[in-house]
């Protein structure tokens, strides 16, 4: 069916009327205008009626889940052990005094060990600093001379001028490699006047000198010496960002100058200031009398080499993240080493000390060192006196037993009254519950049990209900394809059986394409067809044993003549993929999407049950508890859902179902409608069932989570009252009630339902999704605090 409605074509689904009500005369169970038949809500608070109900959930092959069962021990008296009473809790709390005794005198202790351990940690660690700065001073020496002793030469200096006029690089890097350890470096760059390099040892590196610093003061001396820089060498950092030797290295640069005094270029020797560097200065900066200590070289807090093992680097990482570490940089910026920093690697406590590296670009790359002592051996002297307080308070805390068992009746009564509730729940009665709403740990269990009571009393209520209900298989909607945009006129509909044994167009070349799949016929080489399930505008539902699974499922036929363009398929295909990635107890489980002989299938879990249409045609409106369980269970599998990045867009009660257990399952997640997308050949279309379509749905706007909100929102009104929000005869009319009507106040229906509960299904139902919960989890956590306000007075 296809109406037009402000200017956007709509296509509805025509099965069940194509409003999924509203309820006509007709059927059996069905009511004129969806009104509540005779029957009024279950109530089943005695043992004697959930008795009676138990025998029918029995004969229609529901599992009885009374809340009966969950309780052991019905008619027993409970028992506790002593060391399970609250009289052992109070004891704890008095002896807790004693603890807090003893905790004080070991805080003293302990304030004073770790004082004099900072301290001594402290001096460490400015001993090692002040070590690292002449470390890296005699590096640049040995650098330099070794730089000295390669240039001297006129035959070199020579050399590297032919070179560089006759522009061999090939060869002077040749040189340059074999030349390394005698220039006791790991890196050597010739760099040209210009800035550019003329010719490295590591290959894939920068082709740009002009912004390293060095190599600039080497090529203009005498603009270093009016910057303060005196030479004849220059010592600085530099970053190889990528190639064969990427990292930070420490370098020198000297010019090359000819006999003349011109300068041809200069020469850049460093050394890589990595893991075995950082070991090396490790071992001298500690001599070797921390054999736990470790050295971290850092540029912009990252490590540049370490001594840390590989199973300590990420808490080394964690730690140059933390506030304490920003404080320091701010200290090491303006040239300063920062105070001592407490840190752990693994379990074992460390006192640091960030202190800047000094030279050329040092600042801009933001070079220091972290070096680590561990702080438990200058606690050593501390821990006899710590032992000595902890074997005063271990007599201390045995004397609190004596006070503590005093206190233990002031507060026993309460949870005494809980007991006994529970024992009478046990006996299949209803207990009354005082009601507790202190804010301590008593109050919300008593305000937990009230909600325990009231979710078992639902549940059992909702399998009354669905007891003598006739279970439906797997189906859910059976509707009109769901990419049929375009098909104005419907052929005539074929029955079950034409449709699996005759013909059906190729979906993808227009042609015929022959398919048997009959009844005890094994179809697309996997599934043997054992029973028609249902049919519908879209195709037929079969159920099918997986011959590779060893397990029934139900198979969605999908009839190509109904529109199952390439489009519908692209995009039913991607729909499928998000929603078998959907896990949760209130979805039910898509399995696979296929195609055979040119027809698309999806294969599903198989499920028998009763749909929440089914209880809404036979009950109507639903006591409140029973409103909140199935309003939860929804919202919980849409959350999963929407997790996943999948909505529905066609949540209403037929594709909703309850197992053997009375637990909702949402049917067809990735068969629902899909909305085209802006500039696709279907835009301005828009799919769903009338009934429970969002505004932005009927103005053909793209879905999002909200939507399938929206929709929640209106069955959750449906239950409560047991008839829709919006109904008409006439679809226009229908969606222009949705698009402009406002919500009726839930409470004018029904005034005996909480303010709470009419707010949220209210605010569900806002015209702007702006105005909706924000998400799936929202709403579960307000039908919760609903249902936590425990059992009000309802009228059936």
């Amino acid at each position: 069916m296809i109406e037009s409605l402000a200017g956007v074509t709509v296509l509805f689904q025509d099965s069940d009327a194509a409003l999924e009500g509203p309820r006509c005369k007709g059927s059996e169970g069905e009511r004129e205008g969806g009104e509540a038949s005779g029957k009024g809500p279950v109530r089943a608070h005695g043992a004697s009626e959930r008795a009676g109900s138990a025998e029918r959930m029995a004969g229609s092959g529901i599992e009885v889940l009374s809340f009966d069962s969950l309780l052991p021990g019905a008619g027993m008296a409970p028992r506790l052990r002593w060391y399970h009473t609250l009289a052992w809790r109070f004891f704890l709390r008095t002896a807790a005094a004693l603890v807090l005794i003893m905790g004080v005198a070991l805080w003293v202790a302990y304030d004073q060990a770790h004082k004099g351990a900072q301290a001594a940690g402290q001096l460490g660690l400015r001993t090692a600093a002040q070590v690292l700065e002449r470390q890296f001073s005699q590096e640049a020496r040995i650098l330099d001379s070794g730089l000295d002793v390669f240039i001297t030469p006129s035959s070199n200096v020579s050399y590297l001028d032919e070179a560089i006029r006759r522009q061999n690089a090939l060869s002077v890097q040749d040189y340059l490699q074999q030349s390394l350890e005698d220039l006791k470096a790991e890196l050597a760059v010739l760099v040209r006047p210009d800035g550019r390099c003329f010719a490295s040892t590591a290959e894939g590196g920068p082709e740009d000198y002009r912004d390293i610093t060095i190599a600039q003061m080497a090529l203009d001396p005498e603009a270093a010496l009016e910057a303060g820089r005196p030479g004849p060498s220059y010592t600085g950092f530099l970053e190889m960002p990528g190639g064969s030797q990427r990292g930070m290295y420490f370098a020198v640069a000297r010019p090359i100058r000819l006999p003349g005094g011109s300068i041809i270029g200069a020469l850049l020797v460093g050394r890589r200031l990595g893991d075995a560097f950082a070991g090396t200065l490790r071992d001298l900066a500690s001599g070797r009398m921390q054999p736990l200590a470790h050295l971290a070289i850092l540029s912009h807090s990252r490590l540049a080499g370490a001594t840390a093992s590989a199973t300590q680097l990420p808490d080394l990482s964690r730690e140059l993240s933390s506030s304490a570490f920003r404080m320091a940089e701010g200290e090491v910026a303006q040239g300063r080493r920062s105070q001592a920093i407490p840190v752990k690697l693994q379990g074992v406590r460390y006192l640091a000390m960030l202190s800047p590296l000094r030279g050329e670009d040092g600042a801009t790359l933001a070079m220091s060192t972290l070096f680590l002592v561990p702080i438990e051996p200058y606690f050593a002297p501390f821990r006899k006196i710590q032992h000595a307080i902890l074997g005063t308070g271990a007599a201390g805390i045995l004397l609190a037993l004596l006070v503590g068992l005093g206190s233990a009746r002031r507060v026993t009564s309460p949870l005494r009254a809980l007991t006994l509730a529970a024992a009478t729940l046990a006996r299949g009665e209803r207990p009354e519950l005082p009601p507790q709403d202190s804010p301590d740990e008593v109050g919300l269990l008593s305000r937990a049990f009230r909600s325990l009571l009231s979710e078992l009393r639902a549940k059992d209520e909702l399998l009354a209900a669905l007891a003598h209900l006739k279970p439906a298989s797997t189906q859910g909607d059976l509707g009109e394809p769901t990419g049929a945009a375009a098909q104005v006129t419907e052929p005539e509909e074929p029955d079950v059986t034409a449709l699996l044994s005759g013909t059906v167009p190729h979906p993808s070349e227009g042609r015929e394409a022959r398919i048997d799949i009959r009844v005890g016929t094994v179809f697309a080489e996997r599934y043997r067809i054992e029973s028609v399930l249902g049919k519908g505008g879209m195709g037929v539902v079969l159920k099918a044993r997986d011959l590779r699974l060893d397990e029934d499922v139900a198979l969605k036929i999908i009839r190509p003549e109904r529109g199952a363009t390439q489009e519908f398929l692209a995009q039913l295909k991607q729909e499928i993929k998000l929603a078998r990635r959907i896990s949760h107890r209130n979805v039910l489980r898509t399995h696979d999407f296929g195609e055979h002989a040119g027809v698309p299938f999806v294969s599903m879990e198989y499920l028998k049950g009763v749909t929440l249409k089914q209880l809404l045609d036979d009950r109507g409106q639903l006591p409140l508890p029973l409103v909140l369980r199935i309003g939860r269970q929804m919202a919980e599998g849409l959350e999963a859902a929407h997790a996943e990045g999948v909505v529905h867009r066609d949540v209403k009660p037929l594709n909703v179902i309850f197992d053997h257990r009375g637990d909702v399952k949402l049917l067809d997640f990735g068969l629902a409608a899909p909305v085209a997308a802006p500039g696709s050949a279907q835009a301005g279309y828009v799919f769903g069932t009338p009934r429970y379509m969002a505004p932005e749905q009927v103005r053909g706007e793209q879905a999002d989570p909200r939507t399938d909100l929206y929709a929640l929102g209106v069955l959750l009104f449906e239950l409560a009252v047991g008839t829709p929000p919006f109904d008409h005869s006439e679809i226009s009319a229908l969606l222009e009630m949705h698009l402009h009507e406002p919500v009726p106040r839930l409470r004018t229906r029904v005034p005996q339902l909480p303010e709470s509960f009419a707010r949220l299904v209210e605010q569900l139902l806002s015209k702007q999704k702006e105005d909706r919960p924000a998400s799936a989890a929202e709403v579960i956590d307000a039908l919760k605090r609903v249902s936590a306000e425990g059992e009000r007075a309802w009228a059936g």
